[in-house]
């Protein structure tokens, strides 16, 4: 079917989209026994981006496979700094305040060229428990944006590259990972869970190839409960979560990231991140039509996050003095610390965002939920809507 989507930072989507659901005789729905997704789309902002998607219990019996392939292009990738509260946002330096393209500069954008390629496998430990393993593969790049009118050469990318922040061997690179761990899973449906409990603790040992070798250890730990207020009706849903790194050292585009909604992409970012989320879901009515079962509800919700291992955070705050002015719309901006500006922040805050949507389901597995989400502090962005295949968590 044609497929249309919004992302905050990517703009709008057209493109198109497959998805089959292989049920066998139909004895295990609404559960599936294989799924496959395609999809291609070409972003308002200039990003292209085609993936393919595989999930099934089935296909070896007692493991669960599931397998991912996509490429990207976006020349208009976010970069807002590392370690978040302590890198400025000017929202005079952002692009979108140059929508009638005479003078615009991507400040905060590179241009990404990503590839990459995901097998993971699970397997029985006890009742609700499983092993976990998986590897993947992804080849990176990462350079100044020339994308229409904007001027990637003033961007806070290339300030950083410029100040050995991120070292030129760190724009490019092929990295590989492993990874193992476990997961317990009570849940009483995947894509919409109304009970139970979804946890995951795994360790990702990985390998960056540019100009030299680099190793790491990410450690990794996701709890998610499902809680009905109103059986059938009202859910509440919450998250806590935590990404970063154990041992090594991680080249900038691996950093562990979060983006709340509503927050700009990769906002919050540094060695490793902890965040939180909680949804109230609402299943304002069930319907039967064309021979399909059809929902429609209502989600309110609230995002916290924050970087709690910093990266590079010394060397970042000597940068101070690095400072950009630019002649927009006729004026003077500017100048301002671009990389580091202690009368912003001298250490990192916790990061928050709260919002609601609507959300639509076809025969439980197919859902569509569209979000708004507006942060509570200005330096972490505005507003953002969103329209994504699922919910978030």
């Amino acid at each position: 079917m044609p497929a249309f989507y919004y992302n905050n930072d990517l703009g709008f989507s057209a493109g198109a989209l497959a998805q089959v659901y292989d049920y066998g005789d139909g004895t295990v729905y609404p559960n599936y026994r294989h799924k496959f997704m395609a999809n291609v789309n070409i972003y308002s902002r200039g990003a292209r981006q085609v993936s393919f998607d595989y999930d099934s219990k089935f296909l070896i019996p007692g493991k669960r496979v599931t397998a991912s392939l996509s490429y990207m292009d976006n020349p208009l990738y976010g970069f807002y700094g590392f370690n978040g509260a302590v890198s400025p946002y000017h929202a005079d330096l952002d692009l979108r305040k140059n929508a009638d393209g005479t003078e615009g500069i991507a400040f905060y954008a590179n241009h990404q060229r990503l590839l990459s390629a995901k097998l993971d496998m699970q397997g029985r430990l006890a009742e609700n428990l499983n092993w976990i393993g998986g590897a993947s593969y992804s080849w990176q790049r990462y350079s100044d944006t020339a994308f229409r009118v904007y001027d990637g050469t003033e961007s806070i990318f290339h300030q950083y590259v410029a100040a050995g922040l991120i070292p030129e061997s760190d724009t490019w690179g092929h990295r590989m990972e492993i990874k193992g761990g476990v997961v317990y899973d009570t849940r009483d449906f995947e894509t919409n869970p109304e009970r139970g409990i979804f946890a995951t603790v795994t360790a990702s040992g990985g390998m960056s190839v540019s100009e030299g070798v680099r190793s790491s250890l990410v450690l990794s730990a996701d709890f998610r409960h499902y809680v009905p207020i109103f059986p059938s009706r009202l859910t509440l849903a919450y998250q806590l979560a935590y990404k970063g790194l154990a041992a090594g050292s991680l080249p900038f585009y691996a950093l562990p990231a979060f983006a709340m909604r509503g927050s700009f992409g990769n906002r919050i970012m540094g060695n490793g991140v902890a965040w939180a989320s909680a949804d109230l879901r609402l299943c304002a009515a069930r319907f039967k039509a064309v021979k399909q079962d059809f929902e429609l509800g209502l989600v309110a919700f609230a995002d916290a996050g924050a970087v709690i291992q910093t990266n590079k955070f010394a060397e970042q705050s000597t940068f101070g003095a690095e400072n950009i002015s630019k002649v927009l719309g006729g004026e003077i901006v500017g100048p301002y610390a671009s990389i580091f500006d202690s009368t912003i922040a001298m250490k990192e805050r916790l990061h928050s965002s709260v919002g609601g949507g609507v959300w639509f389901s076809m025969n439980k597995n197919f859902l569509v939920a569209i979000e708004l989400g507006r942060p509570t502090n200005p330096q972490d962005g505005t507003m953002g809507v969103y329209i994504n295949m699922g919910f978030s968590f």
